[in-house]
């Protein structure tokens, strides 16, 4: 099997986890599943910035997949930092516990708790959007009578007007999302280097 065949099977297996979902069941699996879609992220920013700037979005199912493992992959990304962060506030809070804390101590902890919190609510957003869109191609798949049998055809296939309205504001929710985690992605960084210097001089002083 060739890499586009792999790849596109790999599509096809998510696509029948999507059109197999029962009411109650939850959509994580799913979205483990499309996060392991052998995708090319190289152009993925590019790709997004554009989508961004025109707000046309994808119509076909295999599109729409692709769009959701570009936001899982910078989730993926910014979820690093985020435990690198919780981490460092943790040994900083431990270093500060049996004394009172610097002036640079409290102002890094209330830091990087405002932005542990903050990233915090895009991952709630970020669930609740790409919960409702799979739930979403479920349903259109439900109309079309598509459960078992997936091909490539299929993938492709356009998704009516109707159903896409549907769609089409949990894809604007998810992107925005996109945007606020390469946002803070920067941030971040900059915010655990800092915690660095902060746990070095307070453990040189202990």
């Amino acid at each position: 099997m060739t890499e586009v065949q792999n790849k596109e099977e790999a599509y096809i297996e998510a696509m029948t986890l999507i059109a197999t979902l029962s009411q109650n069941d939850s959509v994580s699996a799913i979205l483990d599943k499309i996060s392991k879609i052998p995708e090319d992220l190289t152009h993925k920013d590019a790709i997004l910035v554009e989508l961004d700037k025109n707000r046309i979005f994808p119509e076909s199912f295999m599109k729409i997949i692709t769009f959701l493992i570009f936001i899982l992959s910078e989730r993926s990304e910014i979820n690093k930092l985020y435990e690198e962060s919780m981490e460092r506030y943790e040994t900083i809070n431990k270093l500060t516990a049996k004394a009172r804390p610097t002036e640079d101590e409290a102002k890094i902890k209330k830091t990087l708790t405002d932005f542990i919190l903050k990233i915090e609510s895009y991952y709630e957003t970020h669930d609740k959007a790409g919960d409702a869109a799979i739930k979403e191609l479920n349903r259109h798949m439900t109309e079309l009578n598509i459960k078992h049998n997936i091909d490539r055809e299929i993938l492709h296939y356009k998704i009516s007007p109707r159903s896409f309205a549907q769609i089409q504001p949990h894809l604007i929710s998810l992107l925005d999302v996109y945007f606020n985690y390469k946002k803070n992605k920067g941030i971040l960084k900059r915010l655990i280097k800092i915690s660095n210097y902060i746990i070095e001089d307070a453990v040189k002083k202990a």
